[in-house]
């Protein structure tokens, strides 16, 4: 879905056809640069990355190569770290989709055959690069040198140098496409993407020479893993874009190297009132033995927090550490952590940080009826949690003036998201039935999956209320093209009873959804309330036109009680009201908008014990 078939083989052996003419004086061994563009949401690059880095680690002594993580199809933290480099870079070589590769200037696939066929194609110069780390961690000094044994002309031709991490694993995959392996990843390009420049006089005569040095270098905050820091560079003419040498400096080892591995709490949903029981796995990624660091700990922008470890990690070695009891209030929060001083060497600098999220959520049940219009854009809201196992989260969307989505049209197959809405206190609504508006598609056949669980003991176990996939979940037929819920024929009410939960005073609820890379699910308009609230929205309530101009008509069928109709604003204030007495049958309510701003707003219809809200555009 998101491979452009870019190779043009006739293309690519005419411009290795061209330099090999020119080969013949030259006389330096080539090492071939492969520059990838990947991407950690693309289900098409999880499938092709694999045998890319198996032929790229069968060829090590011909080839090196540097893999950019680009913005689309979805989310991806590595290009979030650097997104500017990394863009000019796709636009350097015109690259519009992924997976794709270039090499050596030209964009072609990496084959055995097209390695060995650059790889005997000589270059008019040799490179040797080396680098080191200061043992603070912070900077990096790297010393390139460029030699053409032979007279050379260089012309708008650079040096690129790109800091790369060898190797970034994950625990759970970043994106939606279950890559949890990245390799080769560009980090920063230095001293930026434009290069520097190739001087033609320095090679005026043979066995000239230019050398490049670059002294301490910022190494980013974003760095997963200092031990895993190398450079990769390579000339590179701006006009013909061929590269005509590459080279690597590989990563160090370090003295007195350790990094946060991974971050673990008892329960990502939990309804304490601090955090207990985390784990922080700290590992020797050095050479030495680690005896001493000092645990820095932080729950999202608060105080940091520090702890002391004592003890011997062999280099490579782990071991675990617990992070102590930390008070934290209701909502969703994120841990992070990394360390300091290690081996008692001084350094203030974060070294290794990862980060895991959790949630405490106040028990404390809501009372009385229940709505939610997602129609604040600040979520999640207080006491909500939105999870996923696998980073493939829900998301709060602008559609019908506010509902959550989820991607399936871009998470990978088996893919799983988490909505917590905060909990409810079920004693005070007699008959507790739940409704919700639903809009979903297939892309084809796909069986992309909606549940709702429930739990009265604070997520410690869950019981399904509601489950729907595939055609049975669809409210209208199958499509190609993303799906986006556009009128409300687009949407299916549907409804839950919650009768047998009517004596729990503090009811959970979650909206659980499995991606099978189908099309996209969207939720909206959850309400709570006794029968009589949802029977409304059994019948059709409807609010038409939507948009409207002058009149708004509020249409429900009345159970013969007293009904009230209220105009609000998204901030909640009231704008005009409306009674209707004895109401029996089908009801039909004309309201005047014409004093009203344009703007989104919500209909409420409440009667006694039940309430159903609609929003409606004023244009």
């Amino acid at each position: 879905m998101y491979y452009k078939i870019s190779s043009n083989m006739k293309k690519a052996l005419l411009f290795f056809g061209v330099f090999s003419a020119f080969g013949v004086t030259y006389s330096q061994q080539r090492l071939v640069l492969a520059e990838s563009f990947s991407q950690a949401s693309c289900g098409p690059c999880a499938a092709q990355n694999p045998a890319l880095t198996t032929l790229l680690n069968a060829n090590t002594t011909k080839i090196v190569s540097v893999k950019y993580q680009v913005s689309w199809p979805g989310y991806d933290p590595m290009y979030n770290h650097n997104p500017t480099e990394i863009d000019t870079r796709v636009d350097y070589y015109g690259i519009s989709g992924v997976p794709d590769r270039v090499m050596d200037g030209t964009n072609m696939d990496v084959t055995q055959g097209a390695i060995d066929s650059r790889y005997a194609v000589t270059s008019p110069v040799s490179m040797t690069i080396t680098h080191n780390i200061d043992p603070g961690f912070a900077t990096a000094d790297i010393t390139v040198t460029i030699t053409a044994p032979a007279i050379w002309n260089p012309t708008n031709t650079v040096l690129q140098l790109a800091m790369v991490e060898k190797d970034i694993i994950f625990a759970s995959a970043p994106g939606s496409n279950g890559e949890t392996e990245f390799h080769n990843v560009m980090r920063k390009m230095l001293p930026g993407t434009s290069g520097s420049a190739v001087v033609a006089s320095n090679f005026a005569s043979a066995g000239g020479s230019q050398t490049f040095t670059f002294t301490d270098v910022a190494i980013p905050s974003y760095i997963y893993d200092l031990g895993e820091l190398s450079f990769v560079a390579w000339v590179q003419n701006n006009t013909t874009k061929e590269v005509y040498q590459a080279g690597v400096s590989l990563p160090v080892v370090l003295d007195d190297y350790a990094v946060v591995q991974s971050l673990t709490v008892p329960s990502n949903y939990s309804c304490a009132a601090d955090l207990s029981g985390a784990t922080a796995v700290l590992s020797n990624d050095g050479g030495t033995a680690i005896t001493s660091a000092t645990v820095n700990y932080q729950i999202d922008a608060g105080t940091v927090q520090t702890a002391p470890f004592t003890g011997n990690i062999a280099p490579g070695g782990t071991t675990n550490f617990a992070i102590p009891t930390t008070a934290s209030p209701s909502g969703s929060h994120t841990l992070t952590s990394y360390l300091t001083n290690i081996n008692g060497s001084g350094s203030s600098s974060p070294i290794g940080t990862t980060t895991t999220t959790f949630a405490n959520i106040s028990d404390a049940g809501t009372t009385g009826n229940f709505s939610q219009n997602f129609s604040s854009s600040a979520f999640p809201y207080a006491n909500y949690h939105i999870a996923s196992t696998t980073g493939d989260n829900w998301t709060r969307v602008a559609t019908n003036t506010g509902s959550i989505k989820y991607d399936n049209y871009t998470f990978a197959a088996g893919k799983k998201g988490d909505t917590y809405i905060a909990p409810i206190d079920m004693t005070t609504i007699s008959s507790p039935s739940m409704t919700f508006d639903v809009a979903y598609r297939q892309y084809q056949t796909e069986n992309d999956k909606l549940e709702v669980f429930v739990s009265s003991d604070c997520g410690a176990t869950w019981t399904s209320v509601y489950s729907k996939q595939g055609s049975t979940l669809a409210t209208g037929a199958a499509q190609t093209a993303a799906f986006t819920p556009a009128s409300s024929s687009d949407w299916r009410n549907e409804t839950v009873s919650l009768t047998s939960y009517a004596s729990a005073s503090k009811l959970h609820i979650k909206f659980t959804a499995t991606s099978a890379y189908g099309n996209n699910l969207y939720v909206d308009n959850i309400n709570i309330a006794a029968a009589g609230v949802n029977e409304l929205n059994q019948v059709g309530m409807d609010v038409y036109p939507n948009p409207a101009s002058d009149v708004v008509n509020v249409k429900f069928e009345g159970k013969g009680g007293n009904y009230e109709i209220a105009i609000t604003d998204l901030a909640g204030r009231t704008i005009s009201t409306q009674s209707v007495t004895n109401a029996e049958g089908s009801q039909n309510v004309a309201i005047s908008v014409n004093d009203l701003k344009a703007g989104n707003y919500i209909v409420t219809v409440k009667t006694e014990g039940a309430v159903s809200t609609q929003k409606v555009v004023v244009q």
